[in-house]
């Protein structure tokens, strides 16, 4: 009987631990799968430039027209994990904390090093959900379905496997 109570208490540990580890993993899971879908332009194909002037800034720029999600590359250093304890959402998310960074003091009207410097987080809402004439340009909920199908399931297998494998 004591072997069976011990075993109990391995699985109910484990099972307290991957409540934390469980949420974390499927942030970075997440937040990898965002930055390999920015990396590989999966959605890009799909949209058309806003006007040929921000096309041609963006070729003189850089060289190319880099992706959609790729201004100078500050989206893509500030996508993290971290913890939200603010509002109606607690645990942990992968994505840009709302106000982490500011946009660089870059334009996004096509005219080079000028306008007030924005939160990166406001620029990735306008590229997602689109405003004032901007067409949307999903990224972040597109990937967060693509990794619901695949990663998210493989995450929770492991932490199947974690629980139950404590009982031996």
């Amino acid at each position: 009987m004591k072997r069976w109570f011990r075993a109990c208490d391995r699985e109910l540990a484990v099972a307290i631990q991957e409540t934390d580890r469980l949420p974390y993993r499927q942030a970075v899971g997440y937040a990898d799968k965002i930055r390999e879908n920015i990396q590989s332009g999966k959605f890009d194909a799909s949209y058309q430039p806003y006007n040929m002037r921000y096309f041609d800034w963006k070729y003189f720029t850089f060289g190319s027209n880099y992706g959609f999600w790729r201004l100078r590359g500050e989206l893509f250093r500030s996508i993290s994990v971290f913890k939200e304890r603010d509002g109606k959402l607690k645990g942990w998310m992968g994505g840009i904390p709302s106000g982490e960074r500011d946009s660089g003091n870059v334009s996004w009207f096509g005219q080079g090093d000028k306008g007030r410097s924005l939160p990166i987080a406001l620029y990735a809402r306008w590229m997602e959900f689109g405003r004032r004439g901007q067409p949307e340009r999903p990224l972040f909920q597109p990937t967060l379905v693509q990794y619901h199908m695949g990663g998210a399931v493989q995450q929770m297998k492991l932490t199947f496997a974690k629980i139950r494998g404590a009982w031996r």
